[in-house]
């Protein structure tokens, strides 16, 4: 290494008198990854040339110039933002323009009335809360068994996932972007007289931005002749 850090500073020095010569060495990022300022920057009165196996960007020429690269260089060389956790909580609501509403939990009630008012529907009842807990540009997936929408002794099964989810933020807060979001449910009826039981399927895809703490009905899926729907409601929390 030390050979070769000599043979830097060597080359470098050829390229006049009137000049300074210069190792800076990296801790967070490559040589190449600052290329092209580094050619912006020397305007071509600055010599310099990068090591990305140890690291290591050797400068040649004017004091004052090496001196503002040097300190440019050091600005850029910073570690990457640690990426965040985000954790996502999924309600899934069934809602019927027929029957009453059992309680709501707290947390709920604004959005049951939400689609009360909107679609006119009467009866809204949790059929399952999942909570899906990712890090940041990563994508996630679970999967579990929800509350039968029919009357049946049957699992009705669910799969919640998506590709990507990124953090951005702004005065408002924390707003989350979540790409390819997918609901997929397997429902169970029963079939005539109720001595069989035969399933359907049920899907939202989207993709969704929400801010932190907000509740976001994303997508609406009929399930039934009888006007009976599943509502996914997406609430989105950034985690250290």
């Amino acid at each position: 290494m030390k050979r070769l850090l000599l043979t830097l500073l060597c080359a470098v020095a050829l390229f006049g008198q009137e000049s300074v010569s210069r190792v800076v060495q990296l801790k967070n990022i490559h040589a190449d990854s600052v290329s092209a300022v580094l050619h912006v920057l020397s305007a071509n009165k600055v010599h310099w040339k990068g090591d990305a196996n140890i690291r290591v960007i050797a400068l040649n020429g004017p004091p004052e110039l090496v001196e503002a690269i040097e300190a440019a260089i050091k600005k850029l060389d910073v570690p990457a933002p640690a990426a965040k956790n985000i954790e996502l909580t999924f309600h899934m609501l069934l809602a019927s323009p027929q029957g009453e509403s059992p309680a709501t939990a707290p947390e709920l009630a604004g959005v049951a009335q939400q689609l009360r008012n909107v679609f006119g529907l009467k009866s809204v009842r949790v059929l399952e809360t999942a909570v899906l807990r990712g890090r940041e540009s990563n994508g996630g997936l679970t999967t579990g068994i929800m509350a039968s929408p029919g009357k049946v002794d049957a699992p009705a099964t669910y799969l919640l996932g998506y590709d990507r989810a990124y953090v951005s933020t702004s005065e408002k807060g924390a707003k989350v972007q979540i790409d390819k979001l997918r609901f997929n449910a397997r429902l169970p009826w029963a079939i005539g007289s109720g001595s069989g039981v035969q399933f359907s399927e049920s899907s939202i895809n989207t993709d969704i931005d929400i801010r932190e703490g907000q509740k976001v009905v994303v997508g609406k899926s009929g399930i039934d002749n009888a006007s009976q729907s599943i509502f996914l409601v997406v609430t989105a929390k950034v985690v250290d």
